[in-house]
């Protein structure tokens, strides 16, 4: 008998959180750079910022190559943009100035990978660079991170957009993030919770 696979997500109907996902209108551009290696991924949060945010881009690839070839150039385009990535030369996005830029792009994959994106391409360490400096508490608890203060994707846009819209109701990707997690939790044994924590 065939898995039952959410037709927009592509997950196991038991994780699927599409029914959780709600529109935010977002006027800030979004622009994730995903590694190959998390498109699949059934705990990955890409999926949640495709279903709420009205503006958004998502590039899937490692290298100049693999992004050119799905139509991200950085260098080619007029926008002011900025990355969101820590790194000893990144701001402090609570306390930098940031109304001129108009798109930020993030970077999803484990953290490893994520650093790997960056190093392969060269175009985007030349551009800004920001970092949270008091970034709200992680509630994803299904997947390792290697250390406090640090967020999913789909949280890490959550509050990068709070910071950059004030008035924007980010609500909708919070609910659907903690939907995500209490779905997943939902097929460990109970006695398993305390190891995700």
């Amino acid at each position: 008998m065939p898995r039952p696979i959410c037709l927009r997500c592509g997950v196991h109907a038991a994780i699927c959180v599409c029914a959780d996902c709600a529109p935010v209108a977002n006027r800030t551009e979004l622009t994730v750079l995903q590694h190959p290696s998390e498109v699949a991924h059934a705990k990955g949060t890409v999926r949640i910022l495709r279903q709420c945010l009205s503006r958004l881009e998502v590039f899937v690839g490692e290298t100049p190559d693999d992004f050119r070839q799905v139509g991200f150039d950085p260098i080619n385009d007029s926008r002011a943009s900025a990355l969101l990535f820590p790194g000893p030369d990144s701001q402090d996005l609570e306390t930098a100035d940031t109304g001129e830029l108009r798109r930020w792009i993030l970077l999803d994959g484990t953290w490893r990978k994520a650093a790997r994106i960056l190093h392969q391409n060269p175009a985007l360490a030349a551009l800004p660079r920001f970092h949270f400096a008091s970034p709200p508490t992680s509630v994803y608890a299904i997947r390792k991170a290697p250390g406090e203060g640090h967020l999913a994707t789909a949280e890490a846009a959550a509050y990068l957009l709070n910071r950059v819209e004030p008035g924007l109701d980010t609500r909708p990707l919070s609910r659907a993030m903690q939907a995500l997690v209490d779905r997943q939790l939902a097929q460990i044994p109970e006695r398993l919770h305390k190891y995700y924590r």
